[in-house]
């Protein structure tokens, strides 16, 4: 009896599958079939043709579950760089047309994107390479579709919205983003003198020709980070109606450092570096075949899952459940981020669906501890065998507060924005998390935050 119990305290608990997930069984019994025959796929020989049809049957597996043509998916090293390619490619392209007087491009994006997206955009406006606007999210951590389309300019050239934020897992409304970019797009006749920007200066002739670029090319394109939305929401791109779109393979129990460029065939973009021109000359570099075998095959199933309404309601409810034992036992503790409408008044609550206006992923907890630094108490529970994190994992060892949290709460007083961010935690379940360590968890959470809060 006193082993099981010791046993029992001394039990690893994950609760950061936002962070990463592991392969699955599937996943890791295909990579390791291809793990024999994972040669170089852009040579000619007999090993190498093999590996190139393993690597279209890879691509042709994401294709289908995307709804889109084979040639309009690349395989990247990760999510971070499929986001990369899709903003710094659409600068370059535009750069490259070398038209005399085109004005600075201009980007839209939120105030809440991933790192990946956000700290690119800041660099290139920090720069001058381009201008951009930053859409702020309200204290649910919604941006307002409408208020997309208001920020378009003449010089718009990308919009970048990410699908499920990775801290607090609100849903942004993809759809309803991309119905306002294509108003925008039948509203646009012409140029006026007083809606172009008035730094501008050229000709009549001038304005008529970049107006003439402008619509050839179809601009503004519409890109998401959808890295977080694969476990819960359908990724079906005509639906979504965007032009770009990023996965991250490491989030959908895929492997780690491999990702997914969609790239609609009207878009054009270059490259951001050059080498040997793999994946049609946009990610040079010998294209890891396990790998994409693997996430191919993590896609397909993330997405199977999805349709089993029994699945999303079973981590619904573990999430919803531990989060009212939180909020009964830590009375000071308040929940960051949209919250689906009538979530306490049914017993089956969160289920992601359409119809249901669902606002945030089943999975996601984030929670602000007032006074207690979040990092102290990621590291406290830790050492009881509860693995959490203080928002999103590519920050973890930054000193910075997280820019997600602190922009729900700006609006109001700016000390206690950055208070509340440095005092979230975030958790992230899935369906195979036991009800029983959820509630050892509740009872560990609330012993540290009373025992150190004073500390």
């Amino acid at each position: 009896m006193k082993k099981s119990l010791a046993k029992e305290k001394n039990k690893r608990v994950y609760l950061d599958f936002a962070s990463q997930t592991m392969p699955s069984k599937k996943v890791l019994a295909e990579m390791k079939k291809v793990s024999v025959v994972n040669f170089n796929p852009a040579n000619l020989h007999q090993e190498g043709l093999g590996a190139e049809n393993i690597l279209e049957e890879a691509r042709m597996r994401v294709a289908r579950v995307l709804g889109v043509r084979e040639h309009e998916i690349y395989f990247t090293g990760s999510g971070t760089l499929s986001c990369v390619e899709a903003i710094f490619g659409v600068i370059n392209f535009y750069k490259s047309q070398k038209k005399k007087d085109l004005p600075v491009p201009h980007i839209i994006t939120s105030n809440i994107e991933h790192p990946a997206v956000l700290e690119n955009i800041k660099y290139l406006d920090r720069t001058g390479e381009i201008e951009a606007t930053y859409i702020e999210c309200d204290e649910r951590g919604l941006i307002d579709p409408e208020a997309v389309k208001k920020a378009i300019k003449e010089n718009t050239i990308l919009i970048s919205v990410m699908y499920v934020n990775n801290e607090i897992g609100t849903i942004q409304e993809i759809k309803n983003i991309s119905k306002k970019i294509k108003e925008y797009k039948k509203e646009r006749v012409s140029i006026s003198e007083k809606s172009f920007s008035s730094r501008i200066s050229q000709t009549k002739a001038q304005k008529n020709s970049f107006q003439k670029f402008i619509a050839e090319n179809n601009f503004p394109y519409f890109h998401t980070d959808a890295a977080q939305a694969g476990n819960y929401l359908s990724l079906y791109v005509d639906m979504l109606g965007v032009d770009l779109m990023s996965l991250n393979g490491s989030k959908i129990y895929g492997p780690k450092s491999s990702g997914i460029l969609f790239k609609k065939e009207a878009v054009k973009i270059s490259p951001v570096y050059f080498g040997g021109g793999q994946e049609r000359n946009l990610f040079s570099g010998t294209v890891d075949i396990e790998k994409a075998v693997g996430l191919s095959i993590a896609l397909e199933e993330a997405q199977k899952k999805i349709k089993d309404v029994e699945y999303l309601e079973e981590i619904s409810l573990k999430r919803n459940n531990l989060l009212k034992e939180i909020l009964k036992n830590i009375p000071e503790a308040k929940l960051n981020g949209a919250w689906n409408e009538n979530e306490w008044k049914k017993e089956k609550i969160g289920i992601v669906r359409e119809e249901r206006k669902a606002k945030r992923v089943p999975s996601n907890i984030s929670l602000c501890l007032f006074d207690f630094p979040s990092d102290e108490m990621v590291l406290r529970l830790d050492e009881k065998g509860f693995a959490v994190s203080a928002g999103s994992a590519c920050s973890a060892k930054s000193d910075e507060y997280s820019h997600v949290i602190y922009s729900l709460y700006n609006k109001k007083k700016k000390t206690e924005a950055i208070k509340k961010a440095k005092e979230t935690i975030r958790i992230t379940l899935n369906s195979e998390t036991k009800e029983e360590d959820l509630k050892r968890f509740v009872k560990v959470l609330k012993e540290i935050y009373y025992k150190f809060k004073k500390l």
